[in-house]
């Protein structure tokens, strides 16, 4: 059942610290002073379609998000072809994504197929799971929580942001960042020319290797298998593991 709609107001955003920018913008919008938050998230859905500049409606929607709770039911499609969704509330999408898309969302967000981000598409969520996520470009991901998939790999100036991180394989190339606050789990972990991984707790991984000058670290590092032929190098407390004692995480986003 979707739960009470939330009234947005100018002065509920200026009770909330919204930027003087955000606010006069709402006024020019909604000249009453009041509208449903979800109407607030279809105009900028729809500004954010219709400009070549969309961050600021994207800050706008993710700030909105951050500061009133998610009210919509769920929202099932089962192939995207909007390129902007911005939803207050869980996503799940029956197959895969491919192209510049930007999904901003208030809840978990779970695909069904492949994840391939090209250009600069975003997304946002609380918790992002998939299958094979792959991302080119300057597209990027970002999550509370946690993103779960099999295989993970960013290229190019790609970013991903999170708190934890839980694959089979991961795997950065040229300048692209692969970013935990807490913990990454994989059972492979490679990082290629300028690319970063890192944990600012915890990797665990059977296999971690790193070439060029890419840099892989953590505060801890538990794995089994180091190959560091790098500049910066494999940084962290390493603990090195015997295989017969091993307990790695195999988790897959089944």
């Amino acid at each position: 059942m979707q739960k009470k709609e939330n009234e947005v107001s100018s002065d509920a955003l200026a009770e909330r610290y919204a930027c003087n920018r955000g606010i006069e913008e709402f006024k020019r919008w909604y000249p009453n002073g009041h509208a449903p938050l979800t109407g607030v998230l279809r105009k900028l859905q729809e500004l954010a379609s219709t400009s070549a500049d969309y961050d600021e409606y994207v800050e706008y929607a993710k700030w909105l998000f951050d500061n009133f709770p998610p009210t919509q039911e769920t929202l099932v499609l089962n192939e995207l072809t909007e390129k902007v969704i911005f939803w207050n509330g869980d996503i799940d999408i029956k197959s895969g994504i491919d192209g510049d898309h930007i999904i901003i969302g208030n809840g978990d967000l779970n695909i069904a197929g492949g994840v391939k981000l090209t250009e600069c598409a975003r997304i946002w969520a609380k918790n992002v799971k998939g299958q094979n996520i792959t991302l080119y470009d300057c597209a990027g991901i970002w999550a509370e929580e946690t993103i779960k998939a099999i295989n993970i790999a960013a290229y190019d100036d790609a970013e991903i942001g999170v708190k934890t991180i839980d694959a089979v394989n991961i795997a950065a190339y040229g300048d692209a960042g692969i970013l935990a606050e807490e913990t990454i789990k994989a059972i492979n972990i490679a990082a290629y020319g300028d690319a970063r991984i890192s944990a600012e707790e915890t990797i665990d991984a059977v296999n971690i290797a790193a070439y060029d000058q890419s840099e892989i670290s953590a505060k801890k590092i538990n794995t089994q298998n180091i190959m560091d032929d790098t500049r910066w190098g494999i940084r962290g407390d390493i603990n090195l593991i015997r295989p017969s004692s091993n307990q790695q995480n195999t988790t897959t986003a089944s």
